[in-house]
């Protein structure tokens, strides 16, 4: 798919009470790298997917500097509280299911 192709903002499913948004600069290696390692990670849930956003920050400038992010990739835990802000590619998909702290649910989902 083209970087013309995607949409601003993508939305995969809703579930668990999960929110995340992931900021990215187009189609960067970090960026391509965070979005798959983050589809990956959704993938976990089979019956309750998070609801996730992706905004591209070349796009959306503005929603960026409004929303306080300086750098890219930045995924955001946005609920349940408090909000959490993981920098990088999100290869460690263990590391990133430990800070959003959702190794618990991953494992209560495949129960």
């Amino acid at each position: 798919m083209s970087s013309s192709d995607q949409p601003k903002r993508k939305r995969s499913g809703a579930g668990a009470g999960l929110s995340l948004r992931l900021y990215v600069a187009g189609r960067s290696p970090n960026s391509v790298a965070a979005t798959a390692n983050l589809r990956t990670l959704c993938a976990e849930w089979h019956s309750s997917p998070p609801l996730v956003e992706i905004v591209d920050v070349l796009q959306e400038p503005d929603r960026a500097l409004k929303d306080g992010i300086m750098m890219t990739p930045m995924l955001v835990r946005l609920s349940p509280e408090p909000t959490v802000q993981i920098l990088g590619a999100l290869s460690d998909l263990g590391r990133v299911r430990s800070a959003l702290g959702i190794e618990a649910l991953v494992k209560h989902d495949h129960a």
